[in-house]
């Protein structure tokens, strides 16, 4: 089933956020209350699952920027691929910010 357009659903558990639907505007708000929630619930690496994500905007990249920076020397680990991973690579986001990972 594909989510609504402009739809976010995120589960989280712990430090694992996974996301389906789209990150932009109207959506990064809720991205950005989870990750930090997630970031709140240990000392170790931060994982988002980008699996069933279908868009993400510069609203949402910014999102994952604010997060990496927060996290400091933790890592924010990034699997699934698709999109998203690529647009990440895309813009060298893990050569600026070392601590952001993508995996598959």
């Amino acid at each position: 089933m594909e989510p609504e357009r402009g739809l976010l659903r995120v589960r989280r558990h712990d430090a694992v956020v996974a996301l389906t639907g789209e990150v932009d505007l109207t959506t990064s708000d809720l991205l950005r209350s989870e990750l930090a929630l997630a970031c709140a619930s240990g000392d170790g690496d931060v994982v988002v699952d980008f699996t069933g994500l279908t868009f993400i905007g510069s609203s949402g990249l910014h999102v994952l920027i604010e997060t990496a920076e927060a996290l400091g020397e933790r890592r924010l680990v990034l699997l699934g691929g698709g999109w998203a991973a690529y647009v990440v690579n895309l813009l060298g986001l893990t050569l600026q910010f070392p601590n952001i990972v993508v995996g598959q």
